[in-house]
């Protein structure tokens, strides 16, 4: 969606009030059917419809307007009600088979946002580990949900899908695209090696649900946007999230090891432009502070996603590779590897390792 620099910085202010951050722009003569339509493409409308009510009366949109823009936020919040019920009774499933679920972003970067209910999020990812004994609680995991009659599919390394009413779940077996990939998998060893240290003390009230370690969910955000920013683009809710996850827990993260992990497994160049956009969207630096390839990063996260129907089979091969080569620009920049050499990876991992191990 084109978006015109008026349009862009009336949305960037919305959200700005939306989290609790002060900012005056006039509105006058907003285009708000394009400002809505940008909030759902950038999975931001309950944000933004939250700075709309910040507004004085006079700037707001059309009452029949808001009104429609607020029913379909309703629905989100409907949405994100149901899918926490779901996961919810399925972390008490795994409960009472020695399970513990731990959540992968969802609601431990929820929780993070003023509204967590305004965070949209459109599956769950999860971590499965024995609460007691020594077992493959990734496995047992899939065939209690099998037998409980829901779908579920195996078809890619990293991760088992469920189908379950209103919420569709990844089951990690691993929490990185590691295979074929030398640091990954170093960074995967060291997550598992974290999580399974954990004593499972840190629960979500009232629920089975668990938060991973802070290290764990830290580095996991960072990797995943470094893939969505390499494969399909990033919205402004990945930049948002992990502005919000960072100031939450300034105090938690040891910065100086999660800044020597950010430098061992090759996201320097990318989390660095990625931290500054994070100040360009919360207002702390204005877009002529950019540097060139910020700016690159910028121009990208304002372009629709590069989305394709499937990661599976020989057609989600070949979607990957044609990602990767339109996303050369990006190795150039923000990548510690080539976009030959990311190609070269992507080939020996599905020739030579069909089923990696850690």
């Amino acid at each position: 969606m084109l978006v015109d620099e008026k349009t862009e910085q009336s949305f960037l202010t919305l959200v700005r009030l939306g989290i609790g951050v002060e900012s005056s722009v006039s509105f006058e003569t907003t285009d708000w059917g394009h400002i809505q339509a940008i909030a759902t493409e950038q999975g931001l409308a309950g944000v933004v419809v939250d700075g709309v009510e910040k507004l004085e009366k006079g700037y707001r949109p059309p009452k029949y307007v808001l009104l429609r823009w607020i029913g379909e936020v309703l629905k989100e919040e409907a949405q994100q009600s149901n899918q926490q019920k779901a996961a919810i009774e399925m972390a008490l499933l795994f409960h009472h088979n020695e399970i513990r679920t731990y959540v992968l972003k969802g609601l431990v970067i929820a929780e993070c946002y003023p509204k967590p209910i305004h965070r949209c999020s459109s599956d769950m990812d999860c971590y499965l580990l024995p609460n007691m004994g020594d077992f493959d609680a990734w496995d047992l995991g899939n065939s209690l949900i099998k037998n409980t009659g829901f779908e579920i599919r195996i078809s890619f390394y990293k991760n088992s899908t469920f189908f379950l009413p209103g919420l569709t779940v990844e089951n990690h077996k691993f929490m990185t695209p590691f295979r074929g990939n030398k640091k990954l998998e170093k960074l995967e060893r060291m997550l598992q090696l974290y999580i399974r240290e954990d004593k499972g003390e840190d629960v979500f009230e009232g629920t089975c649900l668990y938060r991973p370690p802070i290290m764990v969910s830290a580095l996991f955000l960072i990797e995943h946007a470094y893939s969505h920013f390499l494969h399909e683009g990033l919205t402004w809710r990945h930049v948002l999230d992990w502005v919000l996850f960072s100031k939450k827990h300034k105090a938690d993260v040891k910065w100086k090891d999660f800044n020597a992990y950010i430098d061992e497994f090759g996201f320097r160049k990318f989390y660095d432009a990625y931290v500054r956009l994070g100040s360009y969207l919360v207002g702390d630096i204005s877009a002529n502070s950019l540097s060139k390839k910020e700016k690159r990063m910028l121009e990208d996260v304002w372009k629709p996603l590069d989305l394709h129907e499937t990661t599976e089979g020989v057609k989600g091969k070949l979607a990957l590779v044609g990602n990767t080569w339109r996303a050369r620009w990006k190795y150039r920049y923000f990548g510690d590897i080539s976009m030959l050499h990311a190609l070269w990876i992507q080939t020996k991992g599905v020739l030579f390792i069909k089923n990696p191990t850690i």
